[in-house]
Parts: structure tokens; sequence; C-alpha cells
């Protein structure tokens, strides 16, 4: 099953605490007059600030959020702690990912001995009761513990902060397909990838399924009785013929909606195939992030006797929100999926660079013409502030994950005409407000960039072209940035860098920001 992180939700336990006073008296700690002293009158007011502080609390959640039903602590103030209070309420937050306290008097040292027993992530928000909420989470910080306690006093905060542990957990519940041939760790193209996997995986949750490269390859043929070469008379994930009829259904899906195609569909259809195989071995193996190695597999010859390139399969998977990165890029990958997380957009990863002036001209670079730099040049914004991400993986659902922009196929191959791609205009989206994000080698930071769509190149053209062009306002703080970070970098539309910080905190990740 390909679990998506739209589909993953972040559970929140509402921790009811109630401190009953069973005599009439008044002093340092018991405030009040008449009845507000009486036996009794504390179960009335508390039933009262417990209503209002869970409906609070399910009226402010974002979609993604499962408020649960509230566990209730009582004592008294003869200071008991029932054990069977905590054992019954085991269950409930076993299940929950934050949990949200009330505050008060005579009940904050049960917040402190909750969070130690459980170790829970806890949250305290605006209906918790202002009174005495900095306590627990200072003494929770003063341990050095693997657990946190935050205290929010707006509710926007409150609410980014619930985005961002649940972008944590779809971190956490990540599985990439990893489809190698030499290395398990990085491309022959890719330096910048995790340094450890491993770590990675102690660090955030994030987990790898390796599978062969020739094995997938040889997947994307009917099987033989003898079966593949590389796993012979074994059970494959073979295409069948409900697979081929998916693809041959998504080829002619593609080609009736395109704009225009520039290759035959003869020559499209592997590259169809080579997606349908890949989601095959996702939903096996329960992956939900994917990643292979261009230059690897390029080298093996198997994608010009095929005559298919990924490409496709990487633009499929991002419109379905799905992280999906070209070259064996397990970073970029992983900050597709942070993006996905916490904005519901379909991202785009490829080439991150700036692009400098030299002698009063943009220097030439991959992809574009001279004609559309010159053209750039005119305006005096972009200069010492161009940037530009290329690759061969657009999709149609940039500006709006639910609706398909106008598009067209081009192949990779120039000779041959193989490889389909999706050709997107992002000239269409001019003064976009974009968020770029990308975690380092070793996981230790966060590139956090915004920055404004210009102009777009390669919708009409074949090959790694295609083209968004996009300015920060300091140009020098991004390439410092991006030297701790790597090539690619993941991007969508919108301004999501409030969100992505609170992720870098919850994550432990220090954040790179740039504008």
């Amino acid at each position: 099953m390909i679990e998506k992180a739209k589909d993953i939700t972040l559970n929140v336990l509402p921790l009811e605490l109630f401190c009953e006073h069973l005599y009439y008296y008044e002093g340092p700690c018991r405030f009040g007059s008449g009845d507000a002293l009486r036996p009794g009158y504390d179960e009335i007011a508390f039933a009262e600030r417990a209503k209002k502080f869970v409906s609070d609390i399910k009226a402010h959640v974002p979609e993604g959020i499962n408020v649960m039903e509230p566990v209730l602590f009582r004592r008294t103030d003869d200071w008991e702690e029932p054990e069977e209070q905590w054992v019954a309420m085991e269950a409930a937050v076993n299940a929950a990912d934050v949990v949200v306290p009330m505050a008060g008097a005579g009940v904050q040292d049960l917040a402190f001995k909750f969070a130690q027993r459980f170790k829970k992530t806890m949250c305290y928000c605006p209906s918790s009761g202002a009174f005495n909420v900095p306590d627990v989470p200072s003494a929770i910080a003063a341990r050095n513990v693997d657990y946190a306690c935050y205290s929010e006093y707006r509710w926007e905060d409150f609410v980014l902060r619930l985005v961002a542990l649940r972008a944590k957990k779809v971190i956490a519940r990540t599985k990439y397909l990893c489809v190698t041939r030499f290395d398990g760790t990085q491309s022959v193209s890719r330096p910048d990838s995790f340094t450890s996997l491993d770590h990675i995986t102690q660090r955030f949750g994030t987990r790898f399924h390796f599978a062969n490269i020739h094995e997938f390859f040889d997947c994307m043929e009917e099987a033989t009785p003898e079966g593949n070469h590389t796993t012979p008379g074994r059970k494959t994930l073979n295409v069948d013929e409900g697979d081929l009829k998916r693809a041959n259904e998504i080829c002619d899906e593609l080609i009736g909606g395109a704009e225009s195609v520039g290759m035959s569909r003869e020559l499209m259809l592997p590259s169809v195939v080579a997606y349908v195989v890949t989601r095959k071995f996702m939903d096996r193996f329960d992956c939900n992030a994917f990643s292979i190695p261009c230059p690897d597999a390029c080298s093996t010859r198997r994608l010009n006797e095929g005559k298919f390139t990924m490409c496709l399969t990487h633009a499929l998977n991002a419109e379905a929100g799905i992280p999906s990165s070209c070259e064996y890029d397990l970073p970029a990958a992983l900050s597709e999926q942070a993006l996905i997380a916490v904005s519901g957009m379909s991202p785009y990863m490829g080439n991150t660079c700036p692009i400098p002036v030299l002698d009063g001209r943009f220097k030439q670079v991959f992809g574009a013409t001279k004609e559309k730099l010159e053209e750039l040049a005119k305006d005096p914004e972009n200069i010492d502030r161009l940037w530009m991400t290329q690759h061969s993986v657009a999709h149609r659902c940039h500006p709006d994950p639910s609706a398909q922009a106008p598009y067209r196929i081009a192949p990779f191959a120039y000779d041959q005409k193989f490889g389909a791609t999706l050709r997107y205009d992002f000239s269409r989206d001019k003064g976009q407000c974009i968020t770029l994000c990308k975690f380092s080698p070793d996981g230790s930071k966060m590139f956090i960039g915004k920055a404004e769509i210009v102009d777009s190149s390669g919708k009409d053209k074949e090959n790694c072209t295609q083209l968004v062009f996009y300015r920060f306002k300091d140009s020098l703080a991004a390439h410092r940035a991006q030297c701790k970070v790597g090539i690619h970098i993941a991007l969508v539309y919108g301004d999501y860098t409030k969100e992505l910080g609170a992720l870098a905190e919850a994550l432990d990740v220090e954040p790179l920001f740039v504008e």
C-alpha cells in the first residue's frame, strides 16, 4: 500500500487535569469567596472549563488533525495519584501523537509526571489556561530528554505547531523504494546524497527498501515460464495483462489531454510502463517515496534498449503527492515529502543554481537560449538575483494539485525520440511565490527559501531543458546556504517558510532561511 502524506493523520489527545478541594478553606493557593470555596463547586466549574477547552481545540485544528476523546486525571487536595488512573489512560496515550494538557493550580506537577511517564510530545494551547504554563516546558527542556513540551498562547501558533508535528510524523512514516545499481547510499552523479541512511533512520524514522535495478527493469516485460534472468524460477512483479492495459489507458489519457505531442505513441508507452512498474513495486513493499540513479542506469544501456526514461514516473508521482527524485537524490525526495506534508502541493525538483552576470550578460546555462537570457537581463530586478531550477520532471499540477494545467509531451532523447516528459509553461505563473526546501547530506540542516517566479523556458523543447526562473532578494545568501545542502532543491507554489521553520525545530534541524 502506498501511504501518501495526505493520508497521514496527527492524533491530538486533550488531557483534562482536575484538582478537587474537599474542604472549605482559603489561603495562599486557594482563592475565592462564598460558594466558590464550598465542596462540589470545583466539579461544576471544571466541567464547563473542560467542555470549552476541548471545543476550542476542535474549532481550530486544520485538516489532517484528529482530536481524540479527552482523558481525565482527577485528584483531590489530599494529593493522591491513583495508579489505576494512569493505567486507564495508557491505550489512549499510546494512540496519540501530541497531548494538549490543561493548566492550573494543583495540577502542573501532574502534567510534568505525565510527560515523564509517557514520554509524549505535549503542547499547551490558548485554552489550556495561561496560569503556570511556562513551567512544564522549561522543566522538560532542562532535562535534555528526547520528548518536548511546547506552549502557544496564540491559536495561529498552536495550529502551526500541529502542522509541523504532523509533517514530522509524515517524515517518520516515509519509506523509500530505492532502485540501485552500484551503491545504496549515492549515485555516481550525486555525492551530495545522504551520508548514512542508517543515520537518517535513527534521526527521523525514515526507512529504505532496496530493489536491484536489473530485476526492476526485467519486470517491465511480461513474465516467462522461466522467470527473470535475475530471479529464475521465482514469482516476480513482472507486468501482467492488467498492468499493460492500465499503462495503455494512462498513455492515451496523457496524449488526449496534451496541447501537442512531440513523439510517437509507440516510443511513449515504455516510459508509462516504467511508471506502472514503479507503482507496483511501491505498493508491494509499502513504500511512499521513490528514487533511482539516472547515470548508473543509463550506462547499462537498458534505457536505450527499452526506449524509456524515468522522467515521466517522477512527474506522475509528484502529481499524486508522492516524493520522487532524479539521480538517486534521497535528500531531495525527503525535502519533497516535507513540502507535501506542510503544503499539500505537488513538488518540482531539479538542478538549482544562480545565473551570474559576466561581462554585462547572464552566463549561458544549459537549457536556456541566448535570446531568453538577453530578455531576462533587460529587467534590472533580475541582475544578481536570478536563479533557475532545471530538470525534465515538470507536471500538470504545479499551481493546483487538484487541477491539470495545459501541457505538452516531448521526448527526452534528441536522436531516437524516446523517454516521455511532460512540459509545463512556468511563465503562466509570473509573480507567484514559491517555497524551496532541501535537507543537507547529514540531515542536520534544512534549506528554506522563498522566491518569486520570473519566467520559464523549455516547454517547446526536448531533453532535460525544462527551466523555471525565479529570483531571491539575497542571491549570495541563497548560494552560501545551498552549498551546505546540494544541487537539487525541491519547490512548491506558495509561502510555507513558517511551516518549514516549525518542522525544522520539531526535527531538531538547523534552518537555513533565505529570501
